[in-house]
């Protein structure tokens, strides 16, 4: 039964670690996960995908690069495929793989955000189950599991220490 209780609270450890090194974790280096809610940008990026994104200078972009954006409201992200560069007013024209055509309106180096580097297809819709509400309640409930197995643990471990004596 202590092995049961070890090998269980280890297993939700090792989950809720590998969460944090993969949605906490980066923002601490400047990286950041972002969720992909459109396919826009499929099959390289899918919907329900995590991509992250690392800062970049906008001059050293080329043609085809996917970049990362601010739209003209300042707060919606979008990830598209670079199309033509024009140095002289400093914009990039893009457009998602996926679409069919180019998207309306340049967008200023001002707004580029950063480019992906990396994707792990599924862990975004993952990640936004997880920070709704339920999602959080059921991290906690998590962390509680694993303080209520290490005291099981430890009650088992005297009981067992109990027994050892009373057989002597």
């Amino acid at each position: 039964m202590r092995y049961l209780c070890k090998g269980a609270a280890l297993a939700i450890c090792m989950v809720l670690g590998a969460l944090t090194v993969l949605l906490v974790l980066p923002g601490l280096f400047g990286i950041h996960p972002l969720i992909v809610q459109s396919g826009s940008m499929e099959p390289a990026y899918p919907q329900g995908s995590m991509v992250y994104i690392r800062g970049t200078d906008p001059r050293k972009l080329s043609e085809g690069d996917a970049v990362t954006f601010r739209l003209a409201d300042g707060e919606t992200l979008v990830t598209h495929r670079i199309t033509s560069i024009d140095m002289e007013k400093e914009e990039i024209h893009t457009k998602g793989d996926a679409n069919a055509r180019e998207d309306g309106a340049a967008t200023s180096f001002e707004q580029i955000v950063g480019i992906p580097f990396f994707c792990i297809p599924g862990l975004g819709s993952l990640a936004g189950r997880l920070s709704s509400m339920a999602g959080k309640a059921g991290i906690l409930m998590l962390v509680v599991l694993v303080c209520l197995l290490s005291w099981m643990d430890e009650a088992l471990l005297r009981q067992e220490g109990t027994l050892e004596k009373k057989r002597i």
